[in-house]
């Protein structure tokens, strides 16, 4: 009997043991089965970025965030936005910097050109994104200097978000109005300046008043608005479309939306893009309140890449000099205008292919200049007395709208410009 008892007892113990570390096995199995998303990245070797800045004098070194899809996506983010916060202590607290927003994300558009250095600090990849941290050292030199050119050369920026009523039926405005309010909504939180509704719904009548019956394109009709509302750049809601299907039992209905904006350069009517702005399914009653909703979300997470269109166009313009139209009304041959595009090509602060384009009441000349507006205007008034045709003529200016700068002998009535000499 005690022989059994101890069998017994052994035959216990051993299955007891054997739960036991099946148990910890089970644990040990389940915790390396968890989310990537609870692991995280010992730090890395400094990674030279720029080796001529790593012995600048000036270096702040700030710590970011980035998300992205993508490893690679995410790295750029961090170091994006790590330029964005040494930007901020760029300028000096006593500095006045007008629309510094709009400069410090351009900035931070290239990274290249400030990033001495740079260590991942912390990467968690998420089933659906990476996050990754780093430790930047950014040089304070270049993006001060930057800086201060950007925003000589940029002006009062203003944001105009807009669609074209005359291509919208009626019964949809409603959702493009909702759509034009949330956008100006964003732009407002991020501290960027924007024209008001209200302005535009009135220009908007004005300029339907004059072009409704006309076979004025789009771009001439957005640019009209544009000018009139001082605008620099342009959101423009070209379409609003709708997935839709029901669910539970075709009681509600779930929808997606999709939002189409177009990004426009007013001053010289240069589109730079087209961005979907989309929402996950929502579901709601009825399509309307899903639709409104779809909406409301889809500006929102898309307007970060609609305005890295504008961002990083306006970062070229440090190293490319700041896009200009120039438009020459009622004056010059084609003679003329060479003979003037070979003095800009002689000097060193002109750039781009500076083309010449003939319509029928006026010549355009697209071209990149690296100074003010009312520096660019001055010397062409100087190129042109050099050149008989239009010295006969005494050219003047007779508008400037940002980087547009419109030129007419000073005895010529301009009518769409509204001027008189």
């Amino acid at each position: 009997m005690v022989l059994v008892f101890v069998i017994v007892m052994i035959a216990s113990v051993n299955q007891a043991e054997g739960q036991k570390k099946k148990k910890t096995k089970q644990k040990s199995t389940s915790e390396n089965t968890q989310p990537a998303a609870n692991t995280t990245t010992t730090p890395q070797a400094s990674i030279t970025a720029n080796a001529k800045l790593v012995n600048d004098d000036n270096l702040k070194e700030v710590e970011a965030k980035g998300v992205g899809l993508k490893h690679d996506d995410a790295l750029q983010d961090a170091l994006r936005n790590a330029v964005g916060q040494a930007a901020g202590v760029a300028i000096s607290s006593e500095t006045s910097m007008e629309n510094f927003v709009v400069v410090r994300d351009a900035v931070s558009s290239k990274t290249e050109g400030y990033i001495a250095s740079y260590t991942v600090i912390n990467e968690t990849p998420f089933s659906d994104r990476y996050e990754i941290t780093v430790k930047a050292k950014v040089s304070l030199n270049p993006l001060k200097a930057d800086m201060q050119l950007l925003s000589k050369a940029i002006g009062g920026v203003r944001f105009l978000v807009m669609y074209d009523t005359r291509k919208v039926k009626p019964e949809e405005k409603a959702y493009y109005d909702y759509a034009v309010e949330r956008i100006n909504e964003y732009l407002a939180e991020r501290k960027y300046r924007y024209i008001e509704k209200e302005r535009f719904t009135a220009l908007q009548k004005e300029s339907e008043g004059i072009y409704q019956n006309s076979a004025t394109n789009q771009e001439t009709y957005i640019q009209n608005i544009g000018m009139k509302a001082d605008a620099q750049f342009i959101i423009l809601i070209s379409n609003i479309s709708i997935s839709s299907r029901s669910e539970a039992f075709d009681t509600r209905t779930s929808s997606k939306v999709i939002v189409e904006a177009k990004a426009y350069d007013n001053c010289t009517a240069e589109g730079l893009g087209t961005v979907s702005l989309e929402s996950d399914w929502k579901t709601g009653v009825d399509q309307k309140s899903t639709m409104l909703e779809g909406i409301k979300e889809a500006s929102g997470a898309g307007l970060t890449k609609l305005l890295y269109l504008f961002n990083s166009y306006i970062g070229n313009w440090v190293n490319n000099g700041t896009p200009f139209e120039l438009r020459f009304y009622s004056i010059g041959t084609f003679r003329d205008f060479r003979d003037l595009r070979s003095k800009m090509l002689e000097d060193s602060h002109f750039g781009g292919q500076i083309e010449i384009v003939s319509f029928d009441n006026y010549t355009k000349l697209n071209l990149t200049y690296k100074d003010r507006p009312d520096e660019l205007a001055y010397k062409i008034l100087d190129f042109a007395d050099a050149i008989p045709e239009f010295k006969s003529k005494v050219l003047d200016v007779k508008l400037i709208y940002g980087r547009q700068i419109n030129f007419a002998p000073q005895k010529v009535t301009v009518p769409e410009l509204g001027t008189k000499k």
